[in-house]
Protein backbone atom coordinates (compact mmCIF):
# COMPACT_ATOMS: atom_id res chain seq x y z
CA UNK A 1 0.00 0.00 0.00
CA UNK A 2 2.44 2.19 1.12
CA UNK A 3 4.19 1.75 -1.64
CA UNK A 4 1.50 2.07 -4.01
CA UNK A 5 0.28 5.56 -2.97
CA UNK A 6 4.07 6.56 -3.17
CA UNK A 7 3.85 5.43 -6.66
CA UNK A 8 0.70 7.57 -7.47
CA UNK A 9 2.07 10.78 -5.42
CA UNK A 10 5.41 10.38 -7.37
CA UNK A 11 3.41 10.34 -10.49
CA UNK A 12 1.19 13.61 -9.72
CA UNK A 13 4.43 15.48 -8.67
CA UNK A 14 6.04 14.24 -12.33
CA UNK A 15 3.24 15.47 -13.98
CA UNK A 16 2.98 18.67 -12.14
CA UNK A 17 6.31 19.22 -12.27
CA UNK A 18 5.99 18.55 -16.55
CA UNK A 19 3.49 21.23 -16.35
CA UNK A 20 5.32 23.64 -14.24
CA UNK A 21 8.12 23.20 -16.73
CA UNK A 22 6.26 23.33 -19.73
CA UNK A 23 5.24 26.87 -18.90
CA UNK A 24 8.57 27.71 -17.63
CA UNK A 25 9.81 26.86 -20.95
CA UNK A 26 6.87 28.66 -22.85
CA UNK A 27 7.94 31.96 -20.46
CA UNK A 28 5.07 31.78 -17.96
CA UNK A 29 6.01 32.68 -14.52
CA UNK A 30 3.75 32.33 -11.46
CA UNK A 31 5.50 34.99 -9.59
CA UNK A 32 4.94 37.17 -12.97
CA UNK A 33 1.57 36.24 -13.21
CA UNK A 34 0.37 37.13 -10.03
CA UNK A 35 2.58 40.53 -9.70
CA UNK A 36 0.84 41.40 -13.41
CA UNK A 37 -2.69 40.27 -11.39
CA UNK A 38 -1.60 42.48 -9.03
CA UNK A 39 -0.50 45.60 -11.34
CA UNK A 40 -4.23 44.86 -13.55
CA UNK A 41 -6.13 44.69 -9.51
CA UNK A 42 -4.41 48.34 -8.53
CA UNK A 43 -4.66 49.67 -11.92
CA UNK A 44 -8.61 48.95 -12.06
CA UNK A 45 -9.35 50.56 -8.87
CA UNK A 46 -7.42 53.57 -10.24
CA UNK A 47 -9.32 53.70 -12.93
CA UNK A 48 -12.85 53.38 -10.84
CA UNK A 49 -11.99 55.94 -8.90
CA UNK A 50 -11.19 58.42 -11.41
CA UNK A 51 -14.16 57.45 -13.43
CA UNK A 52 -16.16 57.94 -9.95
CA UNK A 53 -14.41 61.67 -9.26
CA UNK A 54 -15.48 62.28 -13.49
CA UNK A 55 -18.98 61.35 -12.91
CA UNK A 56 -19.45 63.18 -9.28
CA UNK A 57 -17.28 66.42 -11.57
CA UNK A 58 -20.28 65.85 -14.43
CA UNK A 59 -23.03 66.02 -11.97
CA UNK A 60 -21.63 68.91 -10.31
CA UNK A 61 -21.48 70.44 -13.73
CA UNK A 62 -24.78 69.47 -14.50
CA UNK A 63 -26.49 71.05 -11.17
CA UNK A 64 -24.56 74.29 -11.97
CA UNK A 65 -25.85 74.21 -15.10
CA UNK A 66 -29.07 73.95 -14.58
CA UNK A 67 -28.77 76.75 -11.68
CA UNK A 68 -27.03 78.94 -14.39
CA UNK A 69 -30.15 77.98 -16.47
CA UNK A 70 -32.59 78.83 -13.51
CA UNK A 71 -30.56 82.33 -12.27
CA UNK A 72 -30.82 83.45 -16.00
CA UNK A 73 -34.73 81.96 -16.91
CA UNK A 74 -35.39 84.67 -13.30
CA UNK A 75 -33.38 87.15 -14.75
CA UNK A 76 -35.23 87.40 -17.79
CA UNK A 77 -38.42 87.15 -16.54
CA UNK A 78 -37.18 90.47 -14.17
CA UNK A 79 -36.37 92.11 -16.72
CA UNK A 80 -39.83 91.59 -18.82
CA UNK A 81 -41.99 92.10 -15.88
CA UNK A 82 -39.46 95.33 -15.15
CA UNK A 83 -39.97 96.55 -19.25
CA UNK A 84 -43.97 95.74 -19.18
CA UNK A 85 -44.15 98.24 -16.04
CA UNK A 86 -42.15 100.84 -17.53
CA UNK A 87 -44.02 100.65 -20.39
CA UNK A 88 -47.68 101.19 -18.52
CA UNK A 89 -45.69 103.93 -16.20
CA UNK A 90 -44.77 105.38 -19.78
CA UNK A 91 -48.42 105.79 -20.73
CA UNK A 92 -49.71 106.99 -17.48
CA UNK A 93 -46.99 109.78 -17.81
CA UNK A 94 -48.41 110.30 -20.93
CA UNK A 95 -52.30 110.44 -20.02
CA UNK A 96 -51.40 112.67 -17.04
CA UNK A 97 -49.35 114.80 -19.12
CA UNK A 98 -52.61 115.24 -22.10
CA UNK A 99 -54.88 116.05 -19.06
CA UNK A 100 -52.54 118.86 -17.93
CA UNK A 101 -52.13 119.91 -21.02
CA UNK A 102 -53.45 118.92 -24.27
CA UNK A 103 -50.94 118.88 -27.56
CA UNK A 104 -53.78 119.97 -29.35
CA UNK A 105 -54.93 122.76 -27.05
CA UNK A 106 -58.71 121.77 -26.78
CA UNK A 107 -59.74 122.36 -23.49
CA UNK A 108 -63.43 120.28 -23.37
CA UNK A 109 -64.00 116.96 -22.75
CA UNK A 110 -62.91 113.78 -25.03
CA UNK A 111 -62.70 109.96 -25.22
CA UNK A 112 -59.74 109.40 -24.60
CA UNK A 113 -59.70 105.81 -24.84
CA UNK A 114 -61.55 102.56 -25.64
CA UNK A 115 -60.73 99.19 -24.00
CA UNK A 116 -62.59 95.82 -25.35
CA UNK A 117 -62.01 92.91 -22.61
CA UNK A 118 -63.39 89.26 -23.04
CA UNK A 119 -65.20 88.94 -20.08
CA UNK A 120 -66.06 84.94 -18.27
CA UNK A 121 -69.11 83.65 -20.45
CA UNK A 122 -68.53 83.28 -24.23
CA UNK A 123 -69.62 86.39 -26.13
CA UNK A 124 -69.97 88.51 -23.68
CA UNK A 125 -67.00 91.44 -23.11
CA UNK A 126 -66.33 94.38 -20.95
CA UNK A 127 -66.38 97.74 -22.62
CA UNK A 128 -63.98 100.65 -20.68
CA UNK A 129 -64.41 104.07 -21.82
CA UNK A 130 -62.04 106.53 -20.51
CA UNK A 131 -63.08 110.60 -20.97
CA UNK A 132 -61.22 113.56 -19.78
CA UNK A 133 -60.66 117.27 -19.83
CA UNK A 134 -57.74 119.52 -19.41
CA UNK A 135 -57.06 120.11 -15.60
CA UNK A 136 -57.68 124.15 -16.28
CA UNK A 137 -60.95 123.18 -16.85
CA UNK A 138 -62.45 123.92 -13.18
CA UNK A 139 -66.09 123.47 -13.70
CA UNK A 140 -67.45 119.38 -12.96
CA UNK A 141 -69.23 118.28 -16.17
CA UNK A 142 -72.42 115.98 -16.63
CA UNK A 143 -72.91 113.48 -19.51
CA UNK A 144 -74.12 110.38 -20.46
CA UNK A 145 -72.51 107.93 -22.25
CA UNK A 146 -73.78 105.31 -25.22
CA UNK A 147 -72.19 103.37 -27.89
CA UNK A 148 -73.13 100.61 -30.62
CA UNK A 149 -71.48 97.98 -31.56
CA UNK A 150 -71.21 98.17 -35.67
CA UNK A 151 -71.16 94.78 -38.01
CA UNK A 152 -72.12 92.05 -40.08
CA UNK A 153 -75.28 89.31 -38.92
CA UNK A 154 -76.49 87.16 -41.72
CA UNK A 155 -74.11 88.79 -43.88
CA UNK A 156 -76.02 91.96 -43.68
CA UNK A 157 -74.60 95.64 -42.29
CA UNK A 158 -76.42 95.64 -38.45
CA UNK A 159 -76.09 98.27 -35.71
CA UNK A 160 -76.66 96.93 -31.96
CA UNK A 161 -77.16 99.85 -29.12
CA UNK A 162 -76.41 99.38 -25.85
CA UNK A 163 -79.55 99.46 -24.77
CA UNK A 164 -79.90 95.86 -26.58
CA UNK A 165 -76.61 94.40 -25.63
CA UNK A 166 -75.67 95.89 -22.34
CA UNK A 167 -76.34 93.10 -19.54
CA UNK A 168 -76.52 95.97 -16.74
CA UNK A 169 -76.47 99.76 -17.82
CA UNK A 170 -78.42 100.98 -20.88
CA UNK A 171 -76.86 104.27 -20.36
CA UNK A 172 -73.78 105.53 -18.53
CA UNK A 173 -74.41 108.63 -16.93
CA UNK A 174 -71.77 110.45 -14.70
CA UNK A 175 -70.13 113.47 -13.88
CA UNK A 176 -66.99 114.28 -13.98
CA UNK A 177 -63.93 117.40 -13.85
CA UNK A 178 -61.01 115.72 -15.14
CA UNK A 179 -60.77 112.20 -15.86
CA UNK A 180 -63.67 109.17 -15.84
CA UNK A 181 -63.17 105.51 -16.56
CA UNK A 182 -66.33 104.23 -17.73
CA UNK A 183 -67.15 100.04 -17.58
CA UNK A 184 -70.15 98.30 -18.52
CA UNK A 185 -70.38 94.34 -19.49
CA UNK A 186 -72.13 93.76 -23.13
CA UNK A 187 -73.57 90.02 -24.55
CA UNK A 188 -73.42 89.57 -28.36
CA UNK A 189 -75.39 87.41 -30.10
CA UNK A 190 -74.07 84.09 -31.45
CA UNK A 191 -74.85 85.27 -34.95
CA UNK A 192 -72.94 88.47 -35.29
CA UNK A 193 -69.62 89.63 -35.95
CA UNK A 194 -68.26 93.09 -34.99
CA UNK A 195 -65.85 95.64 -36.90
CA UNK A 196 -66.04 99.11 -34.66
CA UNK A 197 -67.83 100.87 -31.77
CA UNK A 198 -69.86 103.94 -32.78
CA UNK A 199 -69.31 105.78 -29.15
CA UNK A 200 -71.69 109.12 -28.14
CA UNK A 201 -71.15 110.96 -25.26
CA UNK A 202 -73.76 113.45 -24.60
CA UNK A 203 -73.53 116.55 -21.87
CA UNK A 204 -76.36 117.78 -19.97
CA UNK A 205 -75.90 120.92 -20.85
CA UNK A 206 -73.68 123.39 -23.15
CA UNK A 207 -71.16 121.83 -25.68
CA UNK A 208 -72.42 119.65 -28.64
CA UNK A 209 -72.44 115.70 -28.31
CA UNK A 210 -68.98 113.77 -29.01
CA UNK A 211 -69.16 110.81 -31.63
CA UNK A 212 -66.48 108.78 -32.17
CA UNK A 213 -66.03 105.58 -33.97
CA UNK A 214 -63.32 102.75 -32.75
CA UNK A 215 -62.26 99.59 -34.33
CA UNK A 216 -63.38 95.95 -32.59
CA UNK A 217 -59.84 95.20 -31.09
CA UNK A 218 -60.07 92.84 -28.18
CA UNK A 219 -57.68 93.22 -25.49
CA UNK A 220 -56.25 90.10 -23.62
CA UNK A 221 -54.16 92.01 -20.77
Amino acid sequence: MLLWTGTVLGALLGVWGTFEAGRMLAGFSVINAERERLARGAEIRDLTAKLRDTESKLAMAEVARRVDHEAQSQVEKSLSELQSRLGEATQELAFYRSVVNPSDGILGMRVQRLRIQPALAPRRFRVRLVLMQAARQETVTAASADFTVEGLRGGHATSLPLSEIGTASRVLNFSFRYFQELETEIELPADFVPRSVEVEVRPTKGASPIRQAYPWTIETT
